[in-house]
């Protein structure tokens, strides 16, 4: 039985993936100018924390950067990203009725997860936050740390990501993951390939499906 629920953030929880890449347009045409990298190859690092994709292309370091991230980050939240997915605060509290334990587990770094926690007013709803690190996206032993922490068998967790690495990590950690479908940016015939019947398109269809696994 469905005892916890661990939620991505960036494309499952709130429609923040071009916000995300804005801000990293940003940040790299100022210290990188023409030799900026594309938002496809921003995107493919995704998993990595914001600093750890920003060393990632400028080779190293770079502190003035990661404050210019997050200072934009803050500063264009609630124009880029002014609130979450339809329905996902429904969601959130109809699990919570149910007696469901839910996390947070994204790649973001804690400051920008818990910035975008306080803008989205959905903090509340969280026990407990797992962060991405900058060296490597490592969302399997995030999951698996989950089940040890709080004392669960890997059917009694559930993950909710929107990236086929998201799938990947919870098939590798043993656990069943649901595709959150529902951005523009989702990746369908891919999710479909590595998940097959996890994907929805809706909110409320993925609300249905864990109702029926309680």
């Amino acid at each position: 039985m469905i005892k916890h629920i661990a939620f991505d953030f960036d494309g499952t929880l709130a429609d923040s993936v071009d916000f995300c890449l804005y801000v990293f347009d940003t940040v790299f045409a100022k210290y990188l100018g023409e030799k900026a990298p594309t938002r496809e190859e921003i995107y493919q690092n995704f998993g990595m924390n914001e600093p750890g994709v920003l060393r990632f292309f400028m080779g190293k370091t770079v502190p003035e950067a990661e404050e210019d991230f997050y200072a934009i980050h803050r500063n264009m939240h609630k124009k880029l990203c002014p609130a979450p997915y339809p329905g996902t605060i429904e969601l959130l509290e109809h699990l919570r009725e149910k007696g469901l334990e839910l996390s947070i587990l994204t790649g973001r770094s804690e400051t920008t997860c818990q910035i975008s926690m306080e803008v989205l007013d959905m903090g509340k709803y969280f026990t407990s936050f797992q962060y991405g690190s900058p060296e490597k996206n490592d969302k399997t032993g995030h999951l698996l740390k989950l089940l040890r922490e709080k004392s669960l068998a890997p059917e009694e967790l559930l993950y909710i990501g929107d990236a086929v690495s998201d799938a990947e990590a919870s098939i590798r950690a043993g656990v069943k993951c649901l595709c959150a479908a529902w951005a523009k940016t989702a990746r369908i015939d891919e999710l479909e390939k590595i998940n097959p019947g996890l994907i929805f398109t809706s909110v409320r269809d993925m609300q249905n499906y864990i109702d029926s696994l309680l």
